[in-house]
């Protein structure tokens, strides 16, 4: 096994409640779509590199949606991973290491060099996320819940690396690179926990 990461990810875009890009839609619900993907890793290991405990952010752009490809991205490391598990890291979420990740790279073949980034990851009594990323990205993750009081969830969503994912309320997300589109959330929002390996 040459790599294995779990943990959480957090994922607020540009698009409206119920983004047209889950369902496999190839356009997004603006004609063009930004989200932000934070993973708080709890346990992983990179071909004997241990990248237990590290926070990375991915921030992408895409001309018409997810699905439709041609995305523009840049990773973001906190300060706290070192330039070894950077390394490591981003060899996997590249997509140039296989699993999940060589789904993403294809839908993202532009990427812009990394950038660093204090990632601070807070949950409320409520359990909403709230996710700054540097001076960068502040993210609002807030669960969408049934009468019941359980998650919203969505199975077998398009796109290969989720196969079940917890919706969410991304409103008040926004990105601010200046060297990447200006994004807010329209309301849409994911989550879930995450075990991918290759």
């Amino acid at each position: 096994m040459a790599w294995r990461i779990t943990g959480t990810y957090y994922a607020p875009c540009s698009c409206n409640v119920g983004c047209p890009c889950t369902l496999g839609e190839l356009q997004a619900d603006q004609g063009w779509c930004s989200g932000g993907l934070t993973l708080d890793i709890r346990s992983g290991n990179v071909d004997n590199v241990n990248v237990s405990g590290t926070k990375v952010s991915l921030n992408v752009d895409w001309p018409a949606g997810m699905l439709s490809g041609n995305g523009t991205g840049r990773l973001y490391f906190d300060p706290a991973v070192s330039q070894q598990q950077r390394a490591a890291l981003e060899a996997v979420l590249s997509g140039k290491r296989g699993g999940v990740f060589e789904a993403i790279g294809a839908l993202v073949p532009n990427i812009r060099p990394s950038k660093e980034a204090r990632i601070n990851i807070q949950k409320d009594s409520e359990d909403v996320t709230r996710i700054t990323v540097g001076d960068f990205g502040e993210l609002v993750v807030k669960p969408l819940r049934g009468a019941n009081g359980q998650p919203t969830r969505l199975l077998n969503a398009a796109a290969a690396f989720r196969e079940e994912i917890n919706l969410a309320d991304g409103r008040g997300s926004r990105w601010r690179d200046p060297d990447m589109k200006q994004w807010e959330s329209g309301g849409h929002a994911e989550y879930t926990d995450f075990d991918w390996t290759d």
